[in-house]
């Protein structure tokens, strides 16, 4: 018997994606641990990558949105020694728990058994000296190795560079051969063989394909909060294909409807089906009766879980995002690296940060709040308090942050750095 699909006002639903994405309100006032990061990151099922880092790099800011100012030594310790983080093509490069790790491991066998490059012997011959060396000497990054001594300049298509050994170590750890182990203080990648970082990883046996695939629709749901077939298989995916096709995750949510894990939703002009994580229903009733709505205001960076899919952006929060750094500075609309303003479950707007470091000055060179925002007092309020507590992060001091231009330009008066 199918359940009465429960109707959400789109206002109800973006609250809902926001709480569940941890994105509602801070956690708590002190001072976030190691395993509050990592709690953060396990609920979020990854935390894309990226290597643009005009404020601080996104999985950074990423965490800061939703904990506040933490030190980010701690992600590093969290890698090595403490072995519990590392990477893989979750979506996109993306940080993962390292008892996920295993849910990718059919997508590594593919790879071993498809790849062109690593196919022809001379490619294999140098993927095989890279593994020597790491077994020799432990954990690698392509900085171990010397680049060929003939004067030649890399062209701007050769990604890897002139290193063969930097595309043997990329192709060895999209293959399961290796596994990141740690990011370097110029944020290289650092390569071990797998059972030194997890035992065992290659021996066990593999995990089911449709049990895998039911464990990835569950923490996208999850993660989520609301979500169509789309959504949820968009959620986990290689730079390109999903582990988990539209179709297949429609049938998995149909069956986890079945056992009360998830509810049909109805959300006015989003086609469905969409569902919701029961987990989340008792909010609805708090929130019509005023309670335990969002209440955070922060800053979101553009690989963020809650927008990254532009789709969703647009149809869940009524928000267009382009990321402009790749767009001739004449052309881009908003700025190079536009980071969305959330300001009680809705994305109000956008601002183009740049951060001196030697300096611990934060410049925000233009502020546009969407067009159907109506600026308060209260909300540029919050929005001045969330700077604050970026430029806390980022280690700057109080104030120390300044407005250039604003559309509407009355946001410019109303924006003052506290004293």
């Amino acid at each position: 018997m199918t359940a009465i699909e429960l109707m959400l006002s789109r206002d109800e639903a973006r609250w809902l994606a926001v709480t569940a994405s941890g994105l509602d309100r801070r956690p708590f006032r002190r001072k976030p641990t190691a395993l509050d990061i990592l709690n953060t990151i396990r609920k979020l099922g990854s935390v894309q990558l990226d290597t643009i880092s005009v404020v601080s790099r996104s999985h950074e800011t990423v965490l800061w949105s939703r904990l506040g100012p933490y030190d980010p030594a701690l992600i590093s310790a969290l890698y090595d020694p403490g072995l519990v983080l590392t990477e893989y093509l979750a979506h996109a490069a993306a940080i993962v728990p390292i008892e996920s790790l295993p849910l990718f491991r059919g997508y590594m066998e593919r790879a071993r058994r498809s790849s062109e490059w690593s196919a022809e012997p001379a490619n294999r011959a140098v993927m095989d000296r890279v593994l020597e060396r790491i077994a020799a000497d432990g954990p690698t990054a392509s900085r171990h190795f010397d680049r060929p001594d003939d004067g030649r300049r890399a062209e701007q298509w050769e990604w890897y560079g002139l290193k063969p050994e930097r595309r043997a170590l990329d192709a060895l750890w999209v293959r399961g051969e290796t596994v990141l182990r740690q990011r370097d203080r110029g944020f290289a990648r650092v390569f071990d063989l797998p059972h030194r970082v997890m035992p065992g990883f290659w021996e066990a046996d593999p995990i089911p394909d449709d049990v895998r695939d039911a464990m990835l629709v569950r923490k996208a749901i999850s993660a989520l909060g609301v979500g169509t077939p789309m959504w949820v298989s968009d959620y986990f995916r290689t730079g390109g294909p999903s582990y988990v096709s539209s179709a297949r995750s429609r049938e998995l949510l149909q069956t986890m409807e079945t056992r009360g894990e998830i509810l049909p939703v109805s959300v006015p002009g989003i086609k469905g089906p969409i569902w919701l994580d029961a987990t989340l229903a008792p909010y609805i009733d708090d929130y019509r009766k005023g309670r335990l709505r969002p209440s955070l205001t922060t800053l979101l960076s553009p690989f963020d879980n809650l927008i990254w899919n532009r789709d969703r952006g647009e149809q869940l929060f009524d928000f267009t995002y382009r990321l402009e750094c790749y767009t001739p500075q004449p052309k881009r609309v908003y700025g190079y690296y536009t980071l969305p303003i959330l300001y009680r479950g809705r994305i109000v707007g956008r601002l183009d940060p740049s951060y001196d470091r030697r300096q611990r000055f934060l410049t925000i060179k233009s502020i546009h709040l969407e067009p159907w925002v109506r600026p308060s007092a209260a909300m540029i309020s919050a929005i001045s308090q969330a700077l604050e507590d970026l430029v806390h992060f980022l280690g700057g001091n109080q104030g120390s942050w300044t407005v250039l231009r604003a559309n509407p330009p009355l946001v410019l008066q109303m924006l003052t750095p506290v004293d």
